[in-house]
């Protein structure tokens, strides 16, 4: 925005109006707050601060958003290729790097298995 058009919104009979102002500081207060949070998830943690420039941010998403799209079709790979039930949780269990602790088999088995308890 330039300063013709700050001024039509927060000026009032020719003088600053102050409730104008406020809301305009509260919804930057919200922006300032809110935004890096969305930096910061969308990015995988990388970026957080509200002045990084959007094509870096774009950049980040999309580097991670394509990851996860490889990551899905390997993963749909080792779905269709596998003979067992055994050999899928195996095949996951290296691709993920997952530990062969009690806890990770039981998540492996609760996703590929929901009605066993």
């Amino acid at each position: 925005m330039n300063k013709e058009q700050w001024k039509e919104i927060i000026y009032k009979n020719g003088k600053i109006d102050e409730e104008q102002v406020m809301k305009e500081l509260e919804d930057y207060d919200f922006i300032l707050r809110e935004v890096p949070k969305v930096y910061c998830e969308i990015t995988g943690g990388l970026l957080s601060q509200i002045n990084y420039s959007a094509k870096f941010v774009l950049a980040e998403f999309n580097e991670l958003f394509w990851y996860k799209k490889i990551i899905t079709e390997d993963i749909k790979e080792i779905i269709k290729n596998a003979i067992t039930l055994d050999d899928l949780k195996k095949e996951l269990e290296d691709y993920l790097e997952l530990t062969t602790e009690e806890d990770d088999i039981k998540v492996v088995n609760y996703h590929f298995n929901p009605r066993k308890k």
